[in-house]
């Protein structure tokens, strides 16, 4: 482990402005309405961490922050097709799926994107990925919120989305898939009138049934697994009828249980094997709860159609909205005075200057360069100043933030000359 003295530069980029001065006042955790409003609806969302955030929907429509949702940046997607989920598998790698087999790229934490999809008029509406290079992509006809049609694909990479396997013989569309490694998966397919849970041992060449719906009183629209033997899946069915739900398996799908009693789920929202989320809609109304099946208690959130959470008490869910659960910062002006950032723009080093009631030692620095690369050095510390010797760095904008006690308490844009 380093000591307290060693401050760790790490790098973050924080796209197009300088932002506002922050003191961090602690708070109860719980699920906030963030102030900013999203240009279109937003359908998916991915925690890559604490920090950096990205979030989809309607008309191609990505966002993305890296400060924890205090702002929100607008990036370029080049397609106008609606974006449903989006999955990272790495720090910096991720895909996003939708309409008409579009099917997008991420290699830099998602400041820019590459349409790998192919052309067809059917919808995308779950992937599964187990590294960056192999994927499973599934969808047919429908939309986010009816998924079924006589019309199913399944889609296969082992290189990253360069070429994919295609399987367009579904006659049923596959609305979710889950893989838990290269060879075990599952996949829900609906039409009326059967809806089927299926399983591949084979990486997907081929699947049987292990559970189906014959009366369509429901459609399969989830399924998640959290190791090989525990699993859920969502059974969807209209109000009235005994089998909606989500059930629950501990013996690798061999037998289900039903844990919650809902009718018309649309989102699943799985975190362990203690805690998951639902939404459901239909005529009959709409809300949105979940449970801890491990204390056998329910839990409160927002109306919602995406979410993520990187813990139980951390993480976003969007909608027309963008809701955070956690600890929320509150501005403060007049902390801004309690650090000097000098001179910028800058010709080789940056000052940072803390007033007496900061303690150097529990500060950290990050700093990212304008394409969102990293910046490692060791930061010269004299009295309570932190000087950052960029000297060997090009000209050109890079973004600086500080943290004390792992809390925003700056964050800066500079520019080098």
């Amino acid at each position: 482990m380093r000591s307290k003295k060693f401050i760790t530069i790490i790098v973050m980029l924080l796209m197009s402005f300088a932002f506002p001065v922050k003191q961090i006042n602690s708070q109860e955790i719980g699920w906030t309405k963030l102030n900013f409003v999203p240009t279109y609806p937003l359908y998916g969302v991915y925690c890559i961490n604490y920090d950096t955030v990205v979030a989809v929907g309607a008309n191609g429509y990505i966002i993305r922050t890296t400060d924890s949702g205090e702002h929100w940046d607008s990036i370029p997607s080049n397609t106008t097709n609606s974006l449903y989920r989006v999955h990272f598998v790495n720090q910096t790698t991720g895909y996003a799926v939708g309409e008409k087999g579009t099917i997008l790229k991420t290699t830099d934490m998602g400041l820019t994107w590459e349409n790998i999809g192919i052309s067809t008029n059917l919808n995308l509406f779950s992937l599964s990925f187990i590294n960056k290079d192999t994927g499973w992509v599934v969808g047919g006809e429908g939309n986010l919120f009816y998924t079924y049609g006589n019309k199913g694909i399944l889609l296969k990479t082992t290189n990253g989305g360069t070429n994919w396997i295609i399987d367009s013989t579904y006659d049923k569309t596959i609305a979710s898939v889950f893989f838990i490694d290269n060879d075990t998966g599952f996949i829900c397919t609906n039409n009326f009138p059967l809806s089927i849970l299926r399983k591949t041992t084979n990486s997907g060449s081929s699947f049987y049934t292990i559970r189906y719906d014959s009366l369509s009183v429901s459609y399969y629209t989830g399924v998640h697994f959290i190791d090989a033997r525990i699993g859920y899946f969502v059974s969807s069915a209209t109000p009235s009828h005994d089998k909606d739900g989500i059930y629950k398996t501990t013996d690798f799908g061999n037998t289900w249980n039903k844990i919650v009693t809902q009718w018309s789920i649309k989102t699943m929202y799985v975190l362990d094997s203690c805690i998951l989320y639902l939404m459901y809609s239909d005529m009959g109304g709409d809300g949105s709860f979940g449970i801890d099946s491990c204390l056998h208690t329910n839990l409160t959130c927002p109306f919602f159609i995406g979410m993520d959470l990187l813990n139980k008490d951390s993480g976003f869910c969007v909608i027309d909205k963008i809701y955070k659960r956690g600890i929320l910062s509150n501005i403060n002006e007049v902390e801004k005075q309690k650090i000097e950032i000098y001179p910028n723009p800058f010709k080789d080093k940056i000052i940072i200057t803390l007033s007496s009631d900061i303690d150097i030692l529990e500060i950290n620095l990050m700093v990212y360069n304008s394409i969102g690369q990293k910046i490692l050095y060791n930061p010269n510390l004299k009295n309570n100043h932190i000087i950052i010797d960029l000297a060997d760095e090009p000209n050109g904008l890079y973004y600086l933030i500080i943290r004390d006690n792992n809390k925003i308490i700056r964050t800066e844009k500079l520019i080098k000359l």
